[in-house]
């Protein structure tokens, strides 16, 4: 499905407004260095040891974010349509990335880079409040993600992802939700079995 670009900026623009409120001129500022483009299901968009130099916002698709440990595949993230995929670390520090983001579907995603949209950032003060609160949800995402491991059983991890983000059931093979969980795919397997 092509995804013309008035859609793309008003998607994009709905995000940014359940953030913080910015005119329509600011929003323009930073969409003159926003561009569209399509990888294909498996394509790999950043590689372990790269520096990430772009952020993607996920139109139509899913990408996934993995570390290879001993040689296997540890999905650690999943961005879905109208999320923001970049390892923000490597972006940030400019320093070589510890994972790879790979489309786990055909995606269509509005990007940029770090070199275009840094001085929008830096110089319109309406977006710091923006980025304070992208940040903010980021961390407590990530923190929840740690708790659950921290604190909840692999069947409560289940139960935890089937109530709270149950896209991920329907999207995500096996395999990768298992590694994702941080359980075997046969013990997943038998968790579906038990919870339902």
């Amino acid at each position: 499905m092509q995804i013309t670009r008035d859609e793309a900026l008003a998607r994009y623009r709905q995000k940014f407004g359940s953030l913080a409120p910015i005119t329509d001129e600011e929003f323009t500022l930073l969409t003159d260095h926003m561009h569209q483009k399509h990888f294909s299901r498996g394509e790999v968009i950043l590689r372990e040891g790269q520096v990430c130099r772009h952020f993607y916002f996920i139109l139509q698709g899913c990408i996934r974010s993995f570390n290879l440990k001993e040689g296997k595949e540890v999905n650690v993230n999943f961005y879905f349509e109208d999320d923001t995929a970049c390892d923000f670390a490597s972006f940030r520090e400019e320093r070589p990335s510890e994972f790879y983001l790979v489309a786990m579907e055909d995606c269509t995603v509005y990007y940029s880079s770090k070199s275009e949209v840094l001085p929008v950032f830096l110089k319109e003060t309406a977006f710091h409040m923006v980025l304070f609160r992208f940040f903010q949800q980021l961390f407590l995402k990530e923190e929840t993600h740690s708790n659950t491991f921290k604190l909840l059983s692999p069947e409560e991890r289940y139960a935890y992802v089937l109530e709270n983000q149950p896209q991920y059931l329907k999207r995500i093979p096996m395999v990768y939700l298992a590694s994702y969980l941080g359980v075997s795919r046969e013990t997943l397997t038998r968790i579906r079995r038990k919870v339902g």
